[in-house]
């Protein structure tokens, strides 16, 4: 009997030995193939040690950078960045590990994303930008204002994350490294960053292909495990900015505690205003572009002297808006 047992142990062994190559090969083979079917619609950028992804379009003063959420990459805006590229340059990009980049050292907190993006400025876009985060990204972006206000002209935070938030690390984040490295998340069309099928149809395509690399789903666990370190440096950087600030706001699914934290990211400027897309849930890029839109033109106005300090005063069809 201990002899069959050691027979069917060692069996069982072997057989989980070659789901394990099976599984590996199957993903890395993949991502190759789906890479080299649909290749980068911007360029990659030498930061030192890796390469950023950044996919520029328009002309003009300032440029704006969009910086995505959790698990997302520059396809998220794909609804926004063209129709902001009419009024000046824009350019979307992946984080180092998101998209087409490669992956960067860990751990992923905000300071160290806030130092890649500015290495990335420094040999792609010339001052002044505007920033625009979203969710998490949000977080990033202030850091990179508050330590560089010479480079930071405008600030926009679509439905940003807090550093006084609280965040929950989900129970399988621990075996996300394995389960991704096997292809078991791309088999079964799991995607850490929204659905391509929510993003616009010129773009959904960079994301299938994106959006199932093991290095993405471990560089969004790795972000998201440091959140709390992530949020100490953004109380340690914090100062008082002097440039427009607009806060979108999604108008559902947003409880009162969350109210308060992005109303307090309203004052972090004397020019800082809100507005709140009612139409929307947190993807606002995604639920009302149109919103996020009207306050990247808007900051860019201020910054190009069209606009005075009051950029949400008016109340449109598109969100209602709340001066500071």
């Amino acid at each position: 009997m201990s002899r069959r047992i050691q027979r069917i142990l060692i069996g069982f062994g072997g057989l989980v030995v070659v789901a394990t190559i099976a599984g590996a090969t199957y993903q890395s083979a993949a991502t190759r193939r789906d890479f080299a079917r649909t290749p980068a619609p911007g360029r990659l950028v030498d930061i030192g040690g890796h390469r950023l992804h950044i996919w520029c379009s328009g002309s003009g003063t300032p440029s704006v950078i969009l910086e995505s959420g959790l698990g997302g990459s520059s396809a998220d805006w794909g609804f926004v960045q063209p129709q902001v590229a009419r009024f000046t340059s824009v350019c979307s990009y992946d984080r180092a590990g998101m998209g087409y980049s490669d992956p960067g050292p860990s751990p992923r907190t905000t300071r160290r994303i806030a130092d890649e993006l500015m290495h990335l400025l420094d040999r792609s876009v010339t001052a002044p930008v505007v920033l625009v985060g979203a969710s998490i990204g949000g977080l990033a972006v202030r850091v990179l204002a508050s330590e560089h206000p010479d480079r930071v002209a405008g600030l926009v935070l679509v439905d940003a994350s807090h550093e006084d938030e609280d965040a929950e690390v989900p129970g399988v984040a621990p075996f996300v490294p394995l389960l991704s490295s096997l292809g078991i998340f791309r088999l079964l069309g799991v995607t850490f960053g929204p659905p391509p099928a929510a993003l616009a149809p010129a773009v959904r395509r960079y994301a299938e292909t994106t959006g199932f690399r093991a290095a993405a789903y471990q560089t969004a666990v790795d972000e998201l495990t440091h959140l709390r370190a992530s949020a100490g440096e953004v109380k340690g950087t914090r100062r008082p900015l002097n440039i427009p600030v607009v806060v979108v706001t999604a108008g559902q699914g947003t409880g009162a505690a969350w109210l308060k934290l992005q109303r307090d990211q309203v004052a972090l400027s004397p020019r800082g205003c809100q507005i709140i897309a009612e139409n929307s849930g947190h993807a606002v890029p995604l639920g009302q572009p149109e919103i996020v839109i009207r306050a990247i033109e808007s900051v860019v106005d201020a910054v190009n002297g069209r606009k005075d300090a009051s950029l949400c005063a008016e109340r449109s069809r598109e969100g209602e808006a709340v001066e500071h």
